[in-house]
């Protein structure tokens, strides 16, 4: 039978609900110990935080950002993103690779369907997927906005040194640290500037 792509993608999303579902239905389990003389319940203050933490990872589990292969998708970000939530979540490698199948669509979708028989780790799964979809067009994009990229006015040196680094990431993710404070100082508000440049930083962090 001819599967068309708004019924795989159907599929995919009645997949993701039945993995959310089953992960809040394991939060909602009441686990009791069988001793040889009593039922050892567990306190009902740990449960509700057990099902609070489950109600937690499913909700940040159904955010995560989908990756479809498109030449103007950045898969180096999209796998940083997914790899940070799925480590705030305490998913360890196996799982990762059990559930990113979920959070692919499209090309990138078939090709892990292709794949997947040699991708045995995590590992192999995040060198295949940035060497099949390294994009020299998302390069470029990130290039462009480097050379232009200047701190708001209203923007806190926080958030224009994180994404910066983002942007460092997409280009050349070992970019020497010289570099990086070269860009990041060219980059300030003139105030932050001579400050900046009287302390004189040899790393970016």
């Amino acid at each position: 039978m001819v599967v068309t792509r708004s019924q795989q993608h159907a599929l995919d999303d009645q997949k993701r609900q039945q993995y959310l579902e089953e992960v809040k239905r394991l939060g909602d389990i009441e686990i009791e110990q069988l001793t040889e003389i009593l039922i050892v319940r567990r306190p009902l203050q740990f449960g509700m935080a057990e099902k609070t933490l489950a109600s937690r990872i499913s909700k940040q589990l159904d955010q995560l950002p989908i990756f479809s292969g498109k030449l103007n998708e950045n898969v180096t970000k999209w796998l940083k993103d997914v790899t940070n939530e799925l480590n705030l979540v305490k998913f360890d490698d196996s799982q990762k690779l059990g559930v990113i199948q979920t959070y692919l669509a499209d090309d990138a979708r078939k090709w892990f369907i292709n794949n997947m028989r040699t991708l045995d780790t995590w590992s192999e799964f995040n060198e295949a997927i940035q060497r099949t979809y390294a994009s020299t067009f998302a390069n470029e994009v990130a290039i462009s906005q480097l050379g232009q990229r200047h701190q708001g006015f209203d923007e806190t040196v926080m958030h224009y040194y994180n994404d910066m680094m983002e942007l460092f990431d997409v280009i050349d993710n070992r970019m020497s640290d010289s570099l990086k404070v070269s860009y990041l100082k060219s980059g300030l508000k003139l105030s932050l500037k001579k400050e900046v440049s009287r302390k004189n930083p040899q790393t970016p962090s």
